[in-house]
């Protein structure tokens, strides 16, 4: 029974003692959780309100542009109308740095973003001193009012406290000494050390003596009476009152006091220099952003093109030509090496803000390298192929050349290197004006794209509009073999997303570029080819209508060049030409940039050949063929046709009839090479009094349709639309017959309309629709062409 008693209470005590743990255990975890909670909540409710109250984003930089060296060329205000250049720590001397930190917030790099016994050292100086002398704020909590400016108050203080928290957590003590030194007032509308190292001592702050160094950590504290500019006596009795404090504790060397002493604190605010100002303008819309940009401008470069364009301006200004544009292009990366928009930026008499460079212009007859480039490897066009410069109606216009003048036949390098119009319009009918368009864009002239509505046959004169940027940055394809690239402001960054993209052959490239090579130019001025030293140069010039805008493009192996010369209100001058207005600056700008001599542009293409060609037709030669001629061509692309202008003839022994297999019989005849020309050609040897052999006429009692082609209709044109105002409106006929032919029958709509004179106008009413015309010479021989007539009256 007393074992039981025993073992009754034991068990007791047991439970008892157990229990008593196990309530003990239960407190001690709603303590610790209750500790938890305790201390967890400011970090929760930080949270909270940071979710609430999210962190400002940072105050825009002012943007600095510097040119590839690292000079700087000019810099924007800020958004708020601040100068705020960033400010790399690494631009402070480190001893300077040290003062600062010592002066504003020695315990910066071990806080939080709030240092609490400096806000309780200045809250009791301030409640011992009756008055506000100290405020404990730290650098984070001064950027976080910079950040959010307010009027100090306690509530302020809190708000500011919580924000440098916030800063804490997002930024890098680095970048927070960055922003501090980039933020900090010092006087006007001047923030950061940079910006005011510039505006005031017109040099970066590594390059600063101590003394305005010292002077740039003091002013923040009172800018608006510390400003130098304003109060240089009151700046020069600070800095020596507080130099004296950082020399006693060694932070400053007795040298540095000698300097600090004698340095004068006043000086002249000044404007931040403004150079390649277009250039900057265009930096500026490519970021969209504030900082430091270093572009791939170079400085030397660009003053050597100002200073050339200004002298040329000189000239012309008397002549009543006020602006001029260059941009030169380095074609090894495409980068912008320098960039003019105007001849003088300030001059607003001038619209010297108007940038030449990306204004839309009439680009003269300036595109019509690209044309030859597309034709070449379409097959179609080599060097020496026959063009026919003779009067042409095309699409209700007659091309005329730039002198009013015709050549008949001409090799068509030459048409090209004298600027030739109506082969030029002949030779886009024959490609397609839609086709040329989306040739020239893929090279990179994007302006044409929007105006494709608008372009006709016009476009190979200039009829369009077009920019000095995308002009160049086009030419640039041919000293590289016909691959484009867009150009480069920026390192590593082109004007757009657009790749590298081969818009014609290294073929075509080199074909192209062998014509436009040398000075012996009708368009140059005379002499200027002896007057001239320049390596191997490719160039073309163009002349808009109405003697608006002179054109002059041209490459080296090493660099591209883009020339404009005009008036920027549009106005026309009898004196502005291509030639004399824009090349000669082309190529003083070269001979400048020029170090070396070399003797070729572009290596020779593998696809590349060289072939005899007949003189009369630009083809492969035939037997009969006595005149050849040796001319580029390509292998691969190149089509190879036989001369179709040196033919035999029978021929009676007295050269008085011709005959065909069918008629020739027992007759005697001989076999004679006749040089056919093209009907239009022979029409214009005719007009203008040239002798020519002509075939004979065919025998009359030939009972055979004779061969060849029918008439040619020169109006009305093919595929045509015209526009009439009234019923009363005439059209006219016209065709360009052969030499063996006397009359034209006139069908209109398959409804004959009478006979007349071979080659004759004739004046027609005709109403609105589609409509077929139908020309049958008095061989037999049949030419139709279809177009549509809109009556608008």
């Amino acid at each position: 029974m007393g074992d039981r008693g025993m073992g009754s209470a034991y068990s007791s005590v047991r439970g008892a003692l157990f229990s008593t743990l196990r309530i003990t255990k239960s407190i001690r975890q709603k303590t610790l959780l209750l500790g938890a909670i305790v201390c967890l909540s400011p970090a929760i409710a930080f949270l909270f309100l940071s979710l609430l109250f999210p962190l400002p984003h940072a105050k825009e930089y002012s943007l600095t542009v510097e040119d590839r060296q690292g000079r700087l060329l000019s810099a924007f205000l800020a958004g708020d109308d601040r100068w705020r250049l960033k400010t790399d720590p690494g631009e402070i001397p480190d001893r300077l740095k040290r003062i600062l930190l010592r002066r504003e917030d020695r315990w910066f790099y071990y806080h939080f973003g709030v240092n609490p016994f400096s806000l309780l050292r200045a809250v009791l100086q301030n409640v011992r001193g009756g008055r506000r002398i100290s405020g404990g704020s730290t650098i984070t909590m001064q950027i976080a009012r910079m950040m959010e400016p307010k009027p100090r108050t306690v509530w302020a203080k809190m708000v500011e406290a919580f924000r440098a928290v916030q800063l804490e957590m997002k930024y890098s003590k680095s970048e927070l000494l960055e922003m501090y030194l980039s933020m900090v007032p010092l006087g006007g509308n001047i923030e950061g050390l940079k910006s005011a190292s510039l505006l005031y001592y017109q040099t970066p702050p590594e390059r600063l003596n101590i003394a305005r160094l010292f002077d740039l950590i003091l002013i923040p504290r009172d800018p608006n009476h510390l400003q130098p500019d304003r109060n240089p006596d009151r700046l020069l009795a600070e800095r020596k009152r507080q130099a004296q404090r950082w020399i006693a504790q060694r932070y400053l060397s007795r040298d540095d006091s000698l300097i600090i002493w004698t340095t004068p604190a006043g000086v002249q605010r000044v404007t931040l220099p403004m150079l390649a100002p277009h250039y900057c303008y265009r930096v500026r819309d490519l970021v969209r952003r504030g900082g430091d940009v270093r572009g791939v401008l170079d400085l030397d470069v660009q003053q050597t093109v100002e200073r050339l364009l200004s002298a040329q301006l000189r000239i012309w200004s008397a002549k009543g030509v006020r602006n001029g544009a260059v941009i030169v292009v380095d074609n090894r990366t495409r980068d912008v090496l320098a960039y003019a928009g105007s001849g003088d930026f300030s001059d607003s008499l001038a619209s010297g803000q108007v940038d030449a460079v990306h204004s839309l212009r009439s680009p003269g007859s300036t595109l019509k390298p690209f044309l030859y480039a597309m034709l070449m490897d379409a097959g179609s066009l080599t060097p020496k192929s026959r063009l026919l410069d003779v009067p042409y109606d095309a699409e209700g216009f007659t091309a005329e050349n730039y002198d009013g003048t015709y050549s008949g036949p001409v090799f068509a390098d030459d048409a090209l290197r004298r600027s030739l119009n109506v082969p030029m319009v002949r030779l886009l009918k024959q490609a397609g004006t839609s086709t040329f368009l989306q040739f020239v864009v893929n090279a990179g002239i994007s302006s044409l794209q929007d105006q494709r509505q608008k372009l006709g046959l016009s476009m190979i004169l200039g009829g369009c509009g077009v920019t000095l940027e995308e002009l160049t940055a086009a030419y640039a394809a041919f000293p590289n073999s016909g691959l484009y690239r867009p150009l480069r402001y920026l390192p590593g960054r082109s004007k757009d997303t657009a790749v590298s993209r081969q818009v014609f052959s290294p073929a075509a490239a080199y074909m192209v570029t062998s014509i436009l090579t040398g000075l012996n130019r009708p368009d140059l001025p005379s002499g200027f080819e002896s007057s001239v030293t320049l390596p191997a140069v490719a160039f073309k010039t163009g002349t808009s209508y109405g003697r608006r805008d002179a054109w002059s493009v041209g490459y080296t192996s090493r660099y591209t060049v883009g020339v404009w010369m005009g008036n920027a209100d549009n106005t026309g001058n009898p004196d502005l030409m291509g030639g004399r207005t824009a090349a000669p600056l082309l190529f003083d700008i070269l001979t400048s940039m020029t170090r070396t001599g070399d003797k070729s542009i572009l290596p020779f293409p593998a696809d590349l050949s060289l072939r005899e060609v007949c003189v009369e037709s630009g083809k492969d030669p035939s037997p009969r063929c006595a005149h050849l001629i040796e001319d580029f061509y390509s292998q691969s692309r190149t089509a190879r046709t036989p001369c179709d202008v040196c033919r035999e003839y029978l021929v009676s022994p007295d050269g008085k009839l011709s005959y065909c297999p069918s008629c020739v019989g027992t007759h005697a005849y001989t076999v004679k090479t006749i040089l056919t020309y093209p009907p239009d050609l022979l029409e214009f040897w005719k007009k203008s009094n040239v002798a020519f052999a002509v075939t004979p006429p065919h025998n009359p009692f030939c009972t055979t349709v004779s061969a060849g082609d029918g008439p040619t209709i020169v109006s009305p044109s093919d595929a045509m639309t015209y526009y009439l105002v009234s019923s009363k409106q005439e059209l006219c006929l016209q065709a360009t017959p052969l030499v063996d032919v006397a009359t034209h029958a006139w069908y209109l709509d398959d409804k004959y309309l009478g006979t007349v004179r071979a080659g004759v106008r004739w004046l027609v009413r005709i109403g609105g629709g589609d409509h077929v015309v139908c020309c049958v010479d008095d061989k037999g021989r049949i030419s139709k062409t279809r177009f549509h007539v809109v009556m608008t009256g």
